[in-house]
């Protein structure tokens, strides 16, 4: 298959801009501006020098039975939470770390364990902005996660809660305002790092949000997901995501939404949510 035209369009919006910026341009970091959280897709404004925020997550996810350009898949749930806190280390860097609990049902496999509960896996991530202008209300942000792999892993009678090796995220993600619009991009490639990956390879994801400030506090959000992860076959699905973004004083914010899968090759149909509450402290 070509490769697919969202992952061109994220690539030519995330790279474009940076080769109209000199590398000191002289306006600085961005003005005051729409909160840019969105639901799947990351956002490349930083929090700033000396912030602590703390965020409470919900994400459940169901597979579905399949049927069409889906695997047949018997029904499994996850109910997982996380908590994820972050520290802005200066205007343009921030430094964050997650980690969280779950809840998983598979029947896939009558004969083996079908629940399991338990730690997840911790992340550690950076998000670095490398290009910052005010005047076109744009940021252009690095960031790079590594998750360790000390979930919970699978037992007798227990499912696994962790991806069973440590692996390495890097992003490029630029965040746009056209008055009320809010618009991200985000084109990430992740790499297993060490043994335990089995066949995997790598996984490619490219995505596309907008959001709409009907109020200063409340803008509608919709997103166009991408991708492809590469083992002993290549998977593929392309999904969309609705959502919400309340936002408060203080930099609290609220943002939930729902993700379908629409089209996928050699994956299981699933729909995944997420209710996301952050605060300032």
């Amino acid at each position: 298959m070509a490769v697919p035209r969202l992952a061109l369009v994220v690539a030519a919006l995330l790279l474009a801009p940076a080769a109209g910026f000199p590398q000191d341009e002289p306006d600085g970091p961005s003005a005051p501006a729409p909160d840019h959280g969105k639901v799947a897709t990351d956002d490349a404004t930083p929090a700033g020098a000396g912030t602590r925020e703390l965020e409470l997550a919900y994400l459940p996810s169901v597979t579905h039975h399949g049927g069409g350009r889906f695997e047949q898949a018997a029904h499994a749930h996850v109910n997982a939470f996380a908590v994820t806190a972050l520290y802005g280390v200066t205007d343009d860097l921030d430094l964050k770390v997650t980690g969280g609990f779950a809840h998983a049902m598979d029947r896939s496999d009558p004969s083996a364990a079908t629940r399991g509960s338990g730690l997840t896996d911790l992340t550690l991530a950076s998000r670095w902005r490398l290009l910052a202008s005010a005047r076109r209300a744009l940021d252009v942000m690095l960031t790079t996660a590594v998750v360790a792999p000390i979930g919970h892993e699978e037992a007798a009678g227990s499912l696994g809660l962790t991806q069973g090796f440590w692996s390495v995220r890097n992003a490029l993600v630029a965040s746009k305002d056209w008055g009320r619009v809010t618009g991200n991009a985000e084109l990430a490639l992740t790499v297993p790092v060490g043994g335990g990956a089995g066949d995997f390879r790598a996984a490619t994801c490219a995505n596309l949000a907008v959001g709409y400030a009907v109020l200063p506090w409340l803008q509608p959000l919709l997103e166009a997901n991408y991708d492809v992860t590469r083992g002993a076959a290549t998977a593929q699905r392309i999904a969309v995501t609705a959502g919400v973004n309340l936002a408060g004083s203080g930099g609290t914010r609220l943002v939930a939404g729902v993700q379908r899968a629409v089209w996928g090759r050699n994956v299981v149909e699933s729909t995944s949510g997420l209710v996301a509450l952050k605060t300032g402290f």
